[in-house]
C-alpha cells in the first residue's frame, strides 16, 4: 500500500471519528428529551375502612428512564387523621404500560384516620429527577399528586370524636408497687402500664389519665415510646408510669383504667381493664408530733389567705391613689375588669386551656404594687381561702379536664361561681376602702 492510500485511509478515518463525537451530544439529547415520568398515589385497602385504623397509602414515582435521584415530598396535614412515613424502607419493581417498561420506587405511607365521614388527602408534591440511561444528563421533575378521598366507618360503640385504636393485636401488662393499700403518709404508690398494638405507631397510643385529689400528691413520669419495623410490619410500644405520693392521712380511692380497641377481623368492640387501688394512709410518726401545731394555726391560715386576698387589693388601690391619684387607682380596676372579661370568654368558649390561663392572669392583678415580695394567690389558696363547695368541685373539674382532656367540659357554672365570689370580695374591698379614705374625705 502506498503512503498515500495510506494517508487517503488515516484521514478519512479521523474524519469518521470527529464526525462521531459531533454527533454523539445530540444523541443524547434526543434520547434525554423522550424521558417520561409521573407519580400516582393510591389506598391499599381491599375492606371497610374504621377509624383508628392504620391505612397503607403508597406514593409511586414512575420513569420510562434507567434511575431515579434527589426525590423529595412534604407530607400534608390531613383534617381528621395522622399520616405519616413510619419507615424509610421502599419498594422498586417494574412495570409494563402501553408496551413500555417504566421504573417504579414505591413509598409506603401510614394513615391513622380519627373521625367516621368522608376524609380527603390534599395534594402531594414531589420532586425528583431521572435519565435515560447511564453518563446521559439527569432530567428534573416536579408534579402534584391528585387529592384522594377516603370513607371511613366509626365502630358500633364508640362516640363520635373519642381517640381509637383500631387493631388486630393489642397487649396490656400493668403493675401496682406497692400492691397493697395500708400505708402511712410520705408512702408512694407506682402504677406502671405497658402497651403494645400491631400496625400502630406508639404515638397515636393515648396517655394515662390522671387521677388527682387532695392528700394525693401525683407524679406522672416521662413516657417511653418506641415503634419496631420488621419487613414492613409496625409495632408500637408504649410504657407510662404514674407516682402518687400519701400526703394526708385518710381513705383515698385510685379509680381503674378502662382501654378499649376495636378489632376489625372480629368486628368486636374489645376493653381491658386496670382495677383501681384503694388506700388506708395512716399518720405517720414524724407527722404525728406536728399534727396537734399544725391544727391550732390552720383556721388562722385560712383567716389569714381569705384577709389577703382582699387586703392586697385594698392595699394596691390606697398606695397608687396615695402616690399616683385618681388615674393610677382606676387603671388597677381598669385591669381587674379587663381580666375578668378575658375569664368570662375563655369559661364561654369552654376551652379548658384559655380558661386555666385567664383564671391565673385574673389573680395576678391582685399581687401588691411597687415590686413587694408578696407572690401571687394561687388557685389551690384561693378555693381554699374563699371555703366555697361549689367552686372547689368546678376548679377540680377544671384541671382534671387540663390533665385527660374532656370535649365535654363546660366553663359556664365555674364562671356563675367566680362572678359570685368576685361580688362578695367586691363588697368587702369597697367597706375596707373607704375605712382607710376617710381622712382624705374630712
Amino acid at each position: 500500500m502506498s503512503r498515500k492510500v495510506a494517508a487517503t485511509m488515516i484521514s478519512t478515518f479521523v474524519k469518521i471519528i470527529l464526525l462521531f463525537g459531533l454527533l454523539l451530544p445530540f444523541s443524547v439529547f434526543a434520547q434525554d428529551k423522550d424521558v417520561k415520568a409521573d407519580v400516582a398515589i393510591s389506598v391499599q385497602q381491599d375492606q371497610e375502612t374504621w377509624a383508628g385504623q392504620q391505612v397503607t397509602v403508597n406514593l409511586d414515582l414512575k420513569t420510562t428512564g434507567f434511575s431515579f435521584s434527589n426525590s423529595h415530598f412534604n407530607l400534608p396535614e390531613v383534617s381528621g387523621a395522622f399520616l405519616m412515613q413510619t419507615d424509610t424502607t421502599t419498594i422498586k419493581f417494574s412495570d409494563n404500560i402501553d408496551g413500555e417498561t417504566w421504573q417504579v420506587i414505591r413509598y409506603p405511607l401510614a394513615l391513622y384516620p380519627q373521625k367516621a365521614g368522608q376524609l380527603e388527602i390534599p395534594s402531594i408534591t414531589v420532586r425528583f429527577t431521572t435519565s435515560a440511561g447511564f453518563g446521559s444528563t439527569e432530567r428534573a421533575f416536579e408534579f402534584q399528586t391528585e387529592p384522594l378521598q377516603l370513607s371511613v366507618k366509626l365502630p358500633p360503640g364508640v362516640k363520635d370524636g373519642e381517640l381509637l385504636i383500631t387493631t388486630t393485636s393489642f397487649e396490656l401488662e400493668y403493675d401496682w408497687q406497692p400492691a397493697s393499700g395500708a400505708a402511712k403518709t410520705g408512702d408512694a404508690f407506682t402504677l406502671t402500664v405497658r402497651r403494645r398494638a400491631d400496625e400502630i405507631s406508639a404515638m397515636l397510643l393515648p396517655p394515662l389519665p390522671v387521677f388527682r385529689t387532695e392528700g394525693l400528691a401525683t407524679y406522672p413520669q416521662a413516657s417511653e415510646v418506641s415503634d419496631k419495623t420488621n419487613r414492613g410490619d409496625l409495632t408500637g410500644e408504649r410504657i407510662d408510669s404514674i407516682i402518687w405520693v400519701a400526703e394526708k392521712p385518710g381513705n383515698y380511692s385510685i379509680p381503674g383504667i378502662r382501654f378499649q380497641w376495636w378489632d376489625p377481623n372480629s368486628q368486636e368492640l374489645k376493653q381491658q381493664i386496670i382495677p383501681g387501688l384503694t388506700l388506708d394512709i395512716a399518720l405517720s410518726p414524724a407527722d404525728k408530733i406536728t399534727t396537734d401545731a399544725a391544727n391550732d394555726v390552720a383556721q388562722t391560715d385560712n383567716n389569714y389567705l381569705l384577709l389577703l386576698i382582699t387586703g392586697l387589693i385594698t392595699l394596691a388601690a390606697v398606695f397608687l391613689w396615695l402616690r399616683f391619684g385618681r388615674g393610677a387607682a382606676k387603671q388597677v380596676i381598669d385591669s381587674e375588669k379587663s381580666s375578668f372579661a378575658t375569664l368570662q370568654e375563655a369559661c364561654r368558649s369552654n376551652s379548658t386551656g384559655q380558661t386555666h390561663s385567664a383564671l391565673h392572669a385574673w389573680l395576678a392583678w391582685s399581687s401588691p404594687p411597687n415590686g413587694e415580695n408578696v407572690r401571687p394567690v394561687t388557685l389551690n389558696e384561693f378555693a381554699l381561702a374563699v371555703a366555697d363547695a361549689q367552686l372547689a368541685a368546678e376548679l377540680d373539674q377544671l384541671q382534671e379536664a387540663l390533665v385527660s382532656p374532656n370535649p365535654n367540659w363546660q366553663g359556664g357554672e365555674l364562671f356563675n361561681a367566680l362572678q359570685r365570689i368576685r361580688g362578695e370580695i367586691n363588697k368587702q374591698k369597697t367597706v375596707q376602702l373607704k375605712i382607710r379614705l376617710a381622712p382624705l374625705n374630712p
